[in-house]
């Protein structure tokens, strides 16, 4: 039986040889890992953020939550930021629609509460252990809440986000375009024939590691740099995610061109019958064209008919045209646990509690 690696946290480049060697082995065989249908939890998606998206003086963990020796671990990723003392966090930051335990099936339990206390007790001792975003449906959040619980943390959980998604009847595009909203209807076919007949119009859906590939992240990059959007604070995380993405067979990644200038392109990832849309952007001097909505059209037909995906995910956030596009709202939350026997656990226990009744209270007299 292979050593557990020790709650040691460092920078992946310091991970001792052993622990690099089981991460090594396991990123080889995540694809042929049980590891769900979403690619947020695939063990190489937090080796991706590890490398390319860390804030400078950050450390992280990989904590084996399985004590087999069968050449597959479950993990849990763990991260501590340089201006957070006294807490630890799960690895996710803004890019992170979904955390949660890698390959969550295999995870011990007894070994999350081992885990659990060390935390609590040991050298260093953590006032705050925090998680999120989560699914409240999976085992990952369960897990953490019951075994932090056990382990003697005071234990809440919190809202993150809305998450907005539609199950799909596979192959059925049609089916899914008409139950939108008669104006996005309208849009789409208005602008897909205005676009359809302007000279030089061509749009294409990257999937592939081949030359063309790089080509393609260019143009997302080149698109995104003339958009609304502020500038990316890790710029090397999504083409890095685009590569890693299309060498697994995931990558959807949309491009619309005029007279061979990118002006909106898309980075969807298609995993285990479900469709991810991750990014969306247009050149705002093309978006009288509407190049962004038959652009959306254009995936959507795409990953139901050709992919035969049963669900499309809009991954974060509220956003009010995301409901032209989904039918179904559920909520992301967050698992936070307080160690009390410290004075800052105890101090930010106090405020959480204090914050959480008020907030029920305004929604009570409103």
């Amino acid at each position: 039986m292979r050593k557990t690696p020790s709650l040691v946290l460092k920078t992946p480049s310091e991970f001792s040889d052993e622990a690099k060697g089981i991460l090594a082995s396991d990123l080889a065989s995540d694809d042929a890992l049980d590891v769900g249908a979403d690619p947020h939890l695939h063990l190489a998606w937090f080796a991706l953020l590890a490398e390319a998206a860390m804030p400078v003086g950050a450390s992280l963990s990989l904590q084996v939550l399985t004590s087999s020796a069968d050449g597959a671990h479950s993990y849990l990723p763990l991260m501590i930021l340089p201006d957070e003392n006294g807490k630890i966090f799960g690895l996710s930051n803004f890019y992170t629609p979904l955390f949660g335990l890698t390959d969550e099936a295999r995870a011990d339990a007894s070994l999350i509460e081992r885990l659990a206390v060390d935390l609590r007790k040991g050298r260093p001792r953590y006032a705050v252990a925090q998680f999120s975003p989560m699914d409240p449906e999976s085992r990952s959040f369960t897990l953490l809440k019951s075994s932090f619980k056990r382990a003697g943390w005071q234990v809440d959980d919190y809202f993150c986000f809305v998450n907005w998604f539609e199950r799909i009847v596979p192959g059925d595009s049609a089916a899914y375009f008409r139950r939108r909203p008669s104006q996005l209807k309208n849009t789409i076919r208005r602008a897909e024939q205005k676009l359809g007949n302007t000279p030089g119009y061509k749009l294409e859906i990257f999937q592939h590691p081949d030359e063309s590939l790089e080509q393609a992240i260019a143009a997302y990059v080149q698109v995104y740099s003339r958009s609304w959007k502020e500038p990316e604070p890790y710029p090397q995380f999504i083409p890095g995610l685009c590569r890693l993405a299309a060498n697994k067979g995931w990558l959807r990644l949309g491009v619309i061109f005029l007279a061979q200038k990118p002006i909106a392109a898309q980075l969807w990832l298609v995993v285990a019958g479900k469709a991810h849309i991750v990014k969306l952007a247009y050149d705002q001097d093309h978006s009288k064209t509407s190049a962004g909505t038959v652009l959306s059209a254009a995936l959507f037909r795409h990953v139901i008919d050709v992919d035969r995906v049963e669900e499309i995910d809009y991954l974060m956030g509220d956003d009010q045209y995301k409901q032209n596009w989904m039918n179904s709202r559920r909520e992301r939350r967050g698992v936070i646990a307080f160690n009390l026997r410290t004075v800052f656990g105890l101090a930010l226990a106090a405020r959480h509690v204090t914050g959480k009744f008020w907030r029920r209270l305004r929604r009570c007299v409103s």
